[in-house]
C-alpha cells in the first residue's frame, strides 16, 4: 500500500481513486461472495472460516457483524443462486485510517434466487472494515445500518 493516503474523519469517506478502486473492490466481492454461499448452502461456516472475526461481537441491535440472522431469515427456502452488486445505489467510498486499516461504505443489492425462480432480495447499505494482512485486505468487521441509522443517512443526503 502507497503511502501517500490521508486520514479522513469517519463522518467523510471519499470516492476511491480509479487506482486504488481495484484494491478496495476485490476484498468486498470476496466477501459477499463467501457470504452469498453461505445462505446458499445454509451453512455460516463457509463465511466464518474465511472471515473468523465476524463471528465475535455479533449485536443485532447494532448491525455488527449479523450475516448469521440473514442465514436465519431466509431459512426454509430453497435457494439456488445469489447475486449482488456492491455499487448498484452508489459507488464504493473509502475511509482510510492507516496504512493497515480502512473502512469501505457499500450501498448495493443483494438477490437471491428461488428453487421456483422467484426472487428475495434487498438493498445494502453497510461498511465494510478492512485490514491489511500479510499480503492482501481483508474482512475483520461489518456494520450494517440499522432502519433508524438507514433513515438519518437519508435524511443527511437529502441535505446535501
Amino acid at each position: 500500500m502507497s503511502n501517500n493516503h490521508i486520514r479522513i474523519s469517519e463522518s467523510s469517506p471519499k470516492d476511491v481513486e480509479p487506482s486504488d478502486w481495484v484494491k478496495y473492490m476485490k476484498p468486498i466481492r470476496e466477501y459477499m461472495y463467501y457470504r452469498t454461499q453461505a445462505v446458499l448452502h445454509q451453512d455460516m461456516n463457509r463465511l466464518w472460516e474465511q472471515y473468523p472475526m465476524l463471528q465475535t461481537n455479533i449485536d443485532r441491535n447494532k448491525g455488527i457483524n449479523v450475516e448469521q440472522f440473514e442465514l436465519e431469515s431466509l431459512t426454509g427456502t430453497e435457494y439456488i443462486d445469489a447475486n449482488f452488486d456492491v455499487e448498484s445505489y452508489d459507488r464504493i467510498k473509502v475511509q482510510i485510517i492507516s496504512e493497515q486499516e480502512a473502512i469501505v461504505l457499500v450501498h448495493g443489492k443483494m438477490t437471491y434466487i428461488t428453487a421456483d425462480f422467484e426472487e428475495a432480495g434487498w438493498e445494502c447499505l453497510m461498511k465494510v472494515y478492512l485490514t491489511y494482512q500479510g499480503t492482501q485486505w481483508t474482512v475483520v468487521k461489518t456494520d450494517e445500518y440499522t432502519i433508524p441509522e438507514y433513515k438519518e443517512w437519508v435524511k443527511d443526503r437529502q441535505k446535501h
